[in-house]
Formats: structure tokens, sequence, C-alpha cells
């Protein structure tokens, strides 16, 4: 029992540890808030208006709403990718070293820094679901509450992967490109901008889309709100596309585990 008591405190530290790091990142946060507020304002409209007018199953305001929900899942996914930084900085500044030479579990420090990336990366993001929600005009409480569930697996899922991502490659310049180049991939290749079935005769794009995280949690989060409107277009039913993003969440959390349990070592950047 005391045993668990110190796990559970040691976790809850590394979440406040987390939890500080992105209130320090001003600029970041600023550069976020003003990409977001022109997403919605800008590209949204327009893209909604040329769907409109291509006439592709969907009216204006149900294709503005549709974008809202990818988009704000792709800000979720981008600001959750974005924590291989803040890790890669953690070990050139031999902070990694110091969390390991603490009395710690290893599988603590996984789960602890998994949980903190995914809750902090929620929480920072949390505006912007309330700018979704507003202009999508969608004040349901259940599935806002199990909507916030959903992005927070999601999210501790891809901080999980990331860590275990950066901590395997030990090198600063093959984090930044390979992050950059898996958040530019991953957030094309969903549905964050169109329905899977625009797709369908691409066959090699179509699997793309559907086997992609973020595909999983946009539908999801459209079907939480408006489950007629949209789930025709959904890649999956509500209880596999959920089911996915929990097996995601435990099974890169695992993935954390295992490589700062078993991979990583001290020692600088390559």
């Amino acid at each position: 029992m005391n045993s668990l008591a110190t796990a559970l405190r040691q976790i809850f530290l590394l979440v406040q540890w987390d939890l500080t790091k992105i209130l320090r990142r001003v600029i970041f946060v600023v550069m976020r808030a003003t990409w977001f507020a022109v997403q919605v304002s800008v590209f949204g409209l327009a893209l909604a208006y040329m769907v409109s007018a291509r006439s592709l199953g969907l009216d204006t305001q149900a294709y503005y709403k549709f974008y809202l929900f990818g988009i704000y899942t792709s800000i979720l996914f981008s600001i959750t990718a974005s924590r291989a930084y803040d890790i890669a900085e953690e070990f050139e500044e031999g902070i990694i070293e110091y969390h390991l030479s603490l009395p710690m579990n290893r599988k603590v420090l996984a789960i602890g820094r998994a949980v903190g990336g995914g809750i902090a990366s929620t929480l920072f993001t949390l505006p912007m679901f309330a700018t979704v929600v507003v202009l999508a005009q969608e004040f349901s409480i259940e599935a806002i509450l199990i909507s916030i569930i959903a992005s927070l697996a999601f999210s501790i899922g891809i901080a999980g992967l990331v860590i275990s991502i950066t901590l395997s490659i030990k090198s600063g310049d093959a984090t930044d490109i390979l992050m950059g180049a898996l958040d530019a991939i991953l957030v094309r290749l969903s549905t964050v901008f169109y329905p899977a079935v625009v797709i369908k005769s691409i066959a090699p794009y179509y699997y793309s889309v559907i086997a992609n995280p973020v595909s999983h949690l946009a539908d999801l989060l459209r079907l939480f709100y408006s489950f007629e409107e949209f789930k025709a277009l959904a890649i999956a039913s509500p209880l596999a596309l959920a089911s996915y993003i929990v097996g995601l969440s435990i099974g890169f959390s695992f993935l954390a585990v295992y490589v700062v349990e078993k991979k990583l070592e001290g020692g600088g950047w390559r």
C-alpha cells in the first residue's frame, strides 16, 4: 500500500513538472493560439464554401462543423508531438540523467512522463476545444466530458510514442526531422480536412487514413456531437473508434515503459 502511494505521489510530481514546462513556453502558446484562430476563422470558412460548391454531400455549415473537430484534433496531436523537443532539451541539459538518478522506479518515471505530457497538452488545448464547441453550437455536457476524456487518452498515447522515439534515437537533429515529418504526414493522411470516403478510390491513401490515430479521434469527436450527421462518414463505429484510442493510450504507454526500463542509458546526444 505504501509503495502504491509513493508511486502515485511520484507520478503526481512528474505531472506537475510537465505542466510547469508548458506554462513557460509563452511564445509557443501565442503562436499556436494565433494559428488556431486563423484556421477556424479564415481557412475553415473558405474550405466550407469550397466543399459546398463541389457538392460532396455536406452543406457549408455541416462541413464547417466537420472541419472544426478535425482541426482541434490536429492541434492536440501537434502540441503533444512537440513534447519531443522538451525531452530533447532535457537530455541536453542533463535533466534526464538526473531523473534516472532519483530513487524512482523507471516504470513510474515513464508512466508519469506520458501521463504528464498528455495532461499538459490536453489542458493547453482546452480553450481551443471550448472555441470549437461554441462555433459548432454544440453544448451537450455529456458529450463535452466524454470528448475531454477521449482527447486525454489520445494525448497520453501520443506522449508515450514521442517519449519512446526521442529516447531511442538520442539525436537532436534526428528528433527535429522525424517529428516534423511525423506531424506533417499524420495530419495530412487523416480525416482532419475531409471524410475518408472522398479518397476511397485511392487504396494506399485510404488505408493510411483509416489506420491513422488522428483520424480515429477526429471521427470519434464528431460522432459524440452529431452522430446522425456524420455516422456515414466515420471510418468505424463509435465503439471501434473508442477501443482504438484506449489501445493507443495503453500500448504506447507500455512502449515508453519498455524504452525507459530496457533501452535508456545516460550520455549525451550523438
